[in-house]
């Protein structure tokens, strides 16, 4: 994954905390919350640390502890040092229990340890792998940012075309208005790469007409910008004929013809 990649799901992670958090906190973590404030402040050592999300939770009994969540795309073999440089300086700040979680988002099983046992000390972070949640879980939210997730999570025997339709049919159900709805898909295909999906997302971008403004949605445009070079490339066809089977105008293929040659 190249950084470009990494800071996609790290500003969708961002976009999106505040709206996902009390979820994870209930359908993952399994907390029972009366309270979540959040520490706003950043962390100061010798240079700033700003953790993903920290809250200070307050229990059913009245027990207050720290809630710290990072998400994670790669699997980061020092993330345990990482943790535990947190958990020192939320200790000291706060003088309260800190329960840290890593929210692994990214492809595969992550081999990251999740313990340090060096020089007589010991220290211990929960590792949460979001693929290991049944993607359903998160497809019955009214929540758009929490069903985005779904396309993170197990789809079962549940063939993944049939499962990626099902939550873009969930985001149109649940949509405020068709602004929100096309920044979640926006967000839907950057995540849908970690589960090598984006491709079947092209696919079903080209057929969702009746969910989207196919003249202003980028997504629509992205999708008919491939076919349309596609079929420059291949040679067999004449801009005219190109324009028929993308349905776009003669200047549209123009537009992607003189890129092509730009970029040669």
């Amino acid at each position: 994954m190249n950084k470009q990649e990494g800071n996609q799901y790290d500003k969708i992670v961002k976009e999106n905390i505040e709206s996902i958090i009390p979820a994870l906190m209930n359908s993952v973590l399994g907390f029972k919350v009366v309270k979540a404030e959040v520490i706003k402040e950043k962390l100061q050592q010798t240079k700033e640390k700003e953790a993903d999300a920290l809250r200070i939770i307050t229990d059913p009994s009245g027990q207050q502890f720290i809630l710290h969540l990072e998400f994670q795309v790669d699997d980061y073999a020092k993330m345990a040092y990482r943790m535990a440089d947190y958990w020192i300086l939320l200790k000291s700040k706060y003088q309260l229990p800190v329960r840290q979680f890593v929210i692994f988002i990214g492809h595969g099983e992550p081999k990251m340890k999740t313990v340090l046992a060096d020089d007589g000390n010991y220290f211990q972070f929960n590792l949460i792998n979001i693929t290991q949640f049944d993607y359903l879980r998160f497809l019955t939210s009214n929540n758009p940012e929490e069903i985005i997730l779904a396309v993170l999570s197990d789809f079962g025997k549940e063939k993944p075309e049939n499962a990626l339709n099902q939550i873009i049919q969930r985001l149109s159900e649940t949509k405020a208005d068709q602004n929100s709805f096309q920044k979640h898909l926006r967000q839907l295909r950057v995540l849908s790469k970690l589960r090598r999906l984006d491709l079947k997302f092209d696919d079903m971008i080209q057929n969702m007409a009746k969910y989207i403004d196919e003249e202003n949605d980028y997504l629509v445009i992205s999708a008919k910008s491939k076919i349309v070079a596609n079929l420059i490339k291949k040679g067999k066809h004449t801009l005219s004929e190109i324009a028929d089977i993308a349905s776009v105008t003669i200047d549209f293929v123009l537009g992607i013809q003189q890129k092509l040659t730009t970029d040669k």
